[in-house]
């Protein structure tokens, strides 16, 4: 595992899904890259306004209607300022926040390519030699969103810089890793600046200065190269051992091409059988996808393009009770170059 490595000629890039991320993310690698004179600049996707439970302890209130949230939303703003203030980054114009729905980064990722457009001009407008962002694995739906949408967003501006995820909410960050080297002055800062997200302290002091504690690594990913799909290919999509079969469940299928992204809900059988087609929607190709056991076999058709991104997420399709995924979004593209054979053709196909 090796160590971060900055220097003035950096530009440096984080994306926080909601406010506090940044500093238990990446609050020493901010401090490191500031050290070394390095350009900062932080970009939260949400405010995490969607957060009622610190909300109605803090406020006594127990209906949390929009103005209330928009306060909330509001305040959380505020605390970001604070805590990366503590952390070095003092000037608010290299901070923006877009203000997307908190828990509802996976709906913008899926209903449109506006997320994934806006993010596409902030990188293009910085131009980062490096992007702090989350990692695929994370288990919080808000991070992985965001994550697919920032490599569909980097695919677009054709960027170089280097690409670093970290992990929140799920196991830390081990393979293909650089760290933070450990620092007691930089530690003291970043729980200092955790302090100022004072929203977030009052019920989850004890889980969230562990998370801080955590020595800070960042998965290393180059920019994949365009993969061609001249036949029909079949990817292999596993899925958690566990995780409750018979529930309803939709795939959610990203495929972007430089030219367009298509993206696809498709409803899964709830008792997997055999082989199932299904319509991919308006203008694209049809896609099938069938249970072996113990993954879904999911069937690509050939496409005309070279794929620069391909994602997939098995996601629920019953009421969520907690925030938390069975499952992330998963990288397919590397799976492409060793797919499988075709699936025999459907009957109803052949």
């Amino acid at each position: 595992m090796s160590a971060m490595q900055l220097s003035s000629s950096d530009r440096v890039l984080i994306f926080s899904p909601h406010p506090d991320d940044e500093t238990l993310a990446a609050g020493e690698a901010v401090q490191l890259a500031l050290a070394a004179g390095a350009a900062v600049r932080v970009v939260f996707a949400t405010d995490g306004d969607n957060n009622p439970w610190p909300q109605r302890w803090l406020e006594r209130r127990w209906h949390i209607d929009a103005a209330a949230r928009a306060r909330w939303g509001a305040r959380r703003r505020r605390e970001a300022l604070a805590a990366l203030a503590v952390l070095g980054v003092t000037d608010a114009s290299t901070v923006a926040f877009l203000g997307w729905p908190d828990q509802g980064l996976t709906a913008c990722l899926m209903r449109d390519d506006a997320a994934v457009a806006a993010l596409a001009r902030e990188i293009a407008a910085f131009a980062p030699s490096h992007v702090l962002m989350p990692a695929l694995g994370d288990l919080h739906p808000d991070h992985s969103a965001l994550r697919v949408m920032l490599d569909l967003a980097l695919a677009r501006c054709g960027s170089a810089a280097v690409r670093l995820g970290y992990v929140v909410h799920g196991a830390a960050v081990a393979a293909r890793a650089c760290m933070v080297a450990p620092d007691a002055v930089r530690r003291a800062h970043k729980r200092r600046a955790l302090f100022e997200h004072a929203s977030q302290i009052a019920l989850s002091r004890r889980r969230l200065l562990e998370l801080a504690g955590r020595t800070e690594r960042f998965e290393a990913a180059a920019a994949p190269a365009p993969v061609r799909l001249d036949v029909a290919t079949v990817v292999r999509i596993a899925q958690r051992a566990g995780a409750p079969l018979r529930r309803r469940r939709e795939l959610l299928l990203v495929l972007a091409t430089r030219a367009r992204t298509q993206r696809l809900r498709l409803a899964l059988p709830r008792w997997p059988h055999g082989r199932t087609v299904l319509a991919s929607g308006e203008g694209a190709a049809e896609v099938a996808i069938e249970w072996a056991g113990d993954a879904w076999l999911l069937q690509l058709p050939p496409l005309p393009s070279p794929l620069v991104g391909l994602y997939a997420k098995l996601d629920r399709a019953w009421p969520r009770l907690v925030v938390f995924d069975d499952e992330p979004w998963h990288d397919l593209g590397d799976l492409l170059p060793g797919a499988h054979p075709a699936l025999a053709p459907h009957p109803a196909t052949a």
